[in-house]
């Protein structure tokens, strides 16, 4: 049975659908367009949109609204930034991994 809240579902059918190994292996380098704050323990995959590219890497931007239940962030969606847990502070012009939607 999949969680209640829609992007808890989603979160939970792409953990069940795929191992975090196969989803790294997926990931492409990108440029961050903005800082990202520290990481708690869990592995996140943050809804981001490609606004550009430099050196021929895509140019990423975060959604500043994260929460589970904001299906247009989803919608809107290019690409899904891997921040690994306790990741640190990332800032803006930094390499991050995405998966391109």
């Amino acid at each position: 049975m999949l969680a209640g809240e829609p992007q808890h579902a989603v979160d939970e059918y792409l953990a069940r659908a795929a191992s975090a190994p196969v989803l790294e292996a997926l990931g492409a380098a990108a440029v961050l367009g903005a800082d990202l704050k520290a990481n708690d323990e869990r592995q996140d995959y943050m809804r981001a949109r490609i606004t550009g590219s430099r050196d021929d890497r895509p140019v990423v931007v975060v959604d500043a609204v994260q929460d589970s239940s904001m299906l247009s962030a989803l919608a809107r969606a290019d690409a899904l930034v891997i921040r690994p847990p306790h990741a640190p502070v990332a800032r803006a012009g930094e390499t991050c991994r995405i998966i391109r939607l």
